[in-house]
């Protein structure tokens, strides 16, 4: 008699991510992607209060309706309602959000308690902090989830997306090395102009698509926060450069680019400064620009670097700790660091080299290719399925 080998089972993963979105922002874009990259080998479903659209192989589970504000009843409505979801039936519980539940929780900010007492620098400082937050239940709430979040035990694992926010993580709330893995953002590769690939827009009609000059230097700002992305120095900068020097601005919504366009007309920037609007598809926006001006004052790991890197579009970068991923970028030698990302002048001495050393250029290009290599979403995606696969046997869990 013919035998047959059972099929094997498929694990249950839930993954919690209250913006299923790859436009909603880049902790969210990160989501999405690893839930694709994972969706092979286990069985997952996503929890989330609103998601743009579907994806084969994933089940999605909406919330439905829900409360914007106050924002601290939201997050803790959210965590309630995917704790009720996925309390039973998951070999893993795979959170982006400040919940108190989830055998795995990836971290894209810095912790809540750790901002509040980083200033606090005296005895006096630490009690207003104490006092603060004793009156406000927005910061209780925040922080009582948050302790909950990052609380220790050998069958969680908390996830950074930068080697020096798993740092801050680990120092603020006692995590040892066992409970604490990095794993960055990553990037689709096919087709990237810098492994081989070729570019789906030309630069002319890239150019042309966003009403940008044919001729000239475009420099390229890409974020939902303008502010928080650099774009007050970045305009500062633009004086200080040639005047076929123009700036491309991706993304945020239209009252903040209309804000600025104001900003930019009084300053007598009007010409030089090109508001693109959220783009579906940013492949045109990196296909026009000469380089990425990424002058952040607060990221972890910002996948717009390395998207740029992929278009072999060289980047002028915040160091640590504007942005925390700026050690890594720095030793690979991948992009041109900035010391103080408030200073035009450092903007426009950086923007003024790359544009008229092709060879410093180049050179750059060259070391963001083999560091952009590095960061591949299958790579990042085998790596979260095998701590999966490590915590369901610790578990002991099989089906």
């Amino acid at each position: 008699m013919e035998s047959h080998a059972p099929k094997a089972v498929r694990q249950k993963v839930a993954i919690l991510s209250r913006s299923f979105s790859k436009s909603a922002g880049g902790a969210e874009n990160y989501a999405v992607n690893l839930a694709e990259q994972v969706a092979g080998e286990f069985e997952v479903h996503v929890f989330c209060e609103r998601s743009d659209g579907s994806h084969p192989g994933i089940g999605i589970h909406r919330m439905g309706r829900t409360i914007k504000r106050p924002r601290w009843i939201a997050l803790w409505l959210f965590a309630w309602w995917s704790w009720r979801q996925t309390r039973h039936g998951f070999a893993i519980v795979h959170s982006h959000e400040n919940t108190w539940h989830g055998n795995v929780q990836t971290a894209h900010v810095r912790p809540m308690r750790y901002s509040l007492f980083a200033q606090a620098t005296n005895p006096l400082a630490t009690v207003l902090v104490y006092l603060k937050i004793c009156t406000s239940a927005r910061l209780l709430a925040h922080l009582a989830l948050e302790r909950l979040r990052f609380r220790g035990g050998d069958k969680r694992l908390v996830l950074a997306v930068a080697p020096a926010l798993g740092d801050i993580i680990a120092s603020t709330y006692a995590l040892n090395a066992k409970q604490l893995r990095v794993v960055p953002p990553g990037i689709h590769l096919a087709g990237a102009s810098a492994v081989g690939g070729s570019p789906a827009f030309s630069k002319v009609d890239a150019r042309k698509a966003l009403g940008l000059p044919l001729e000239g230097w475009i420099l390229l700002l890409v974020g939902h926060n303008f502010e928080k992305k650099g774009l007050a120095a970045a305009l500062r900068s633009l004086p200080l450069l040639p005047a076929d020097v123009f700036l491309l601005v991706v993304g945020g919504d239209a009252e903040q680019a209309d804000a600025w366009r104001t900003r930019c007309a009084q300053l007598g920037l009007g010409r030089r400064v090109v508001f693109g609007g959220s783009l579906p598809d940013a492949a045109p926006a990196f296909a026009a620009a000469d380089c990425l001006v990424h002058a952040t004052l607060d990221d972890m790991f910002p996948l717009v670097v390395l998207e740029a890197m992929a278009a072999s579009v060289p980047v002028v970068l915040s160091v640590a700790p504007y942005c925390l991923a700026a050690p890594l970028v720095q030793q690979a030698s991948a992009a041109w660091m900035l010391q103080d990302p408030h200073s035009e002048q450092q903007i426009a001495d950086a923007v003024g080299a790359l544009r008229d050393d092709p060879g410093l250029r180049q050179a750059q290009i060259a070391h963001a290719t083999e560091f952009v290599q590095n960061h591949a979403w299958p790579q990042i995606g085998m790596q979260q399925a095998q701590w999966y696969r490590s915590l369901i046997t610790a578990e002991g869990i099989h089906g």
